[in-house]
């Protein structure tokens, strides 16, 4: 349970950029009106596709990094759980390797997550479903491999502990292909020819599982933003008919630069639904503040500490500056408060915040090749068309523009905005 903060030690540590949990639910909160003006929040939006749905859902959620989405899916996890759903949660940062990983990775490490929670609710799994998988996954190199891993363990050079015995052999190759080796290439080429079997073979597991539980499975795969550009790439727009074969219900969060790429549109395919979680507006399409938006995020910020610590303005400028990323609205008072804490300040002064400010607005500048730079000058001056194209994916990606509901405008990031102000040369003529 967390608590609030009573100094700016630990204001320094519950603003970690991180997504709050179930047992954090005290701190959660509700933005629906100033994203959309809905009267329901997103997650209890999807909870009632999920408890709607005659067929297993297939929905793409799409957002910016440091929107929202990781918070709203884990109280989803919450409110489905509560309910007997099983659920299965992959976050990419924990799960899989962030630069190196495919569609062949998910699949066996969706197989290890349902795994996990058949072991933890004590689901005896039929032994034909244990054969399948065996079966599937037998090749000349993933024998020698669990033979030589097992040859390990017997010497205690490697712990063949492992949630569920049928499946140590499974929970060994996922744990190998998250592995930053040239051997979790080699495990991949010859899983991939068997893959069919192997997702027939997690279809068994997936009814078997849901008849146990009397109620569908649900699987979450969230956090991809984090992960290299072109494996996500890849994933969406080469390798996504496998996840889909599916038999759950299945949630995939998708950054917002590859939906808006110009493959993106052929991912409604594979999805029954989209749903965009849109940035909260700190300010408006003309430059004038948002002060809603402002104030939203202020009312979480103040959840999780009081406002004497912060000098007058600070939360202000901070949430303004940060153009409605939570994340990074999280992150920058973070920083300020270590900064003026290290300066023996008892409260978040300006002078602290404009420091992580400037060191900030300097990194987020230099994610930007200069390839892009016509492009981000087209909207510096107040171009904020939403289009569907190469320049302002990577902008997109790189986080240096945003995208924003209503009619659809993109605008910089206001630290960027900021930065190029104090040096508009550094765009070119």
């Amino acid at each position: 349970m967390m608590k609030r903060a009573e100094n700016l030690t630990d204001i320094y540590n519950l603003f970690k950029p991180m997504a709050l949990k179930a047992e954090q639910s005290d701190f959660y909160q509700e933005t629906a009106s100033v994203r959309e003006g809905k009267g329901y929040e997103f997650h209890d939006g999807l909870y009632k596709r999920i408890k709607k749905a005659a067929e297993p859902e297939r929905l793409l959620i799409v957002g910016h990094g440091g929107c929202g989405k990781s918070t709203e899916l884990h109280m989803l996890k919450a409110d489905l759980s509560a309910e007997g759903y099983p659920v299965v949660y992959i976050d990419a940062k924990d799960d899989l390797n962030l630069y190196n990983f495919t569609y062949i990775d998910l699949i066996v490490l969706i197989v290890e997550k349902m795994a996990s929670y058949a072991d933890i609710n004590q689901i005896k799994v039929n032994e034909k479903i244990k054969k399948g998988f065996y079966h599937a996954l037998c090749t000349k190199e993933t024998v020698e491999f669990w033979k030589k891993d097992a040859e390990l363990a017997v010497d205690g050079s490697v712990s063949l502990s492992a949630p569920i015995p049928f499946l140590q052999p499974i929970i060994r190759l996922a744990a190998s292909l998250r592995m930053a080796s040239g051997f979790n290439e080699t495990l991949r080429q010859v899983i991939k020819p068997k893959i069919e079997e192997v997702i027939s073979s997690l279809n068994a597991f997936v009814e078997e599982l849901q008849d146990k539980a009397s109620q569908p499975l649900t699987i979450v795969i969230d956090g991809l933003e984090k992960c290299r550009h072109d494996c996500v790439q890849q994933l969406f727009m080469e390798d996504i008919p496998a996840l889909a074969r599916i038999n759950a219900h299945l949630l995939i969060a998708c950054p917002i630069a590859v939906f808006r790429s110009s493959g993106g549109g052929s991912l409604s395919s594979y999805f029954s639904a989209q749903e965009t979680i849109p940035m909260i507006k700190t300010h408006n399409e003309d430059g004038s503040q948002n002060h809603e938006g402002i104030r939203v995020i202020k009312e979480l910020i103040l959840k999780r500490s009081d406002e004497s610590f912060y000098e007058e303005d600070v939360l202000n400028i901070i949430i303004s500056k940060s153009g409605g990323s939570l994340r990074d609205t999280c992150f920058l008072l973070s920083e300020s408060a270590f900064e003026a804490d290290m300066l023996e300040k008892n409260t978040v002064d300006m002078d602290a915040v404009k420091a992580t400010l400037k060191r900030y607005a300097t990194d987020i500048f230099f994610r930007v090749d200069a390839r892009y730079f016509p492009r981000m000058k087209k909207i510096y001056t107040h171009d904020h068309t939403a289009s569907i194209d190469e320049d302002l994916e990577e902008l997109l990606y790189a986080r240096a523009v945003f995208e924003y509901n209503g009619d659809r405008w993109v605008d910089l990031y206001p630290l960027l905005r900021d930065y190029i102000d104090r040096q508009p040369e550094v765009l070119g003529s």
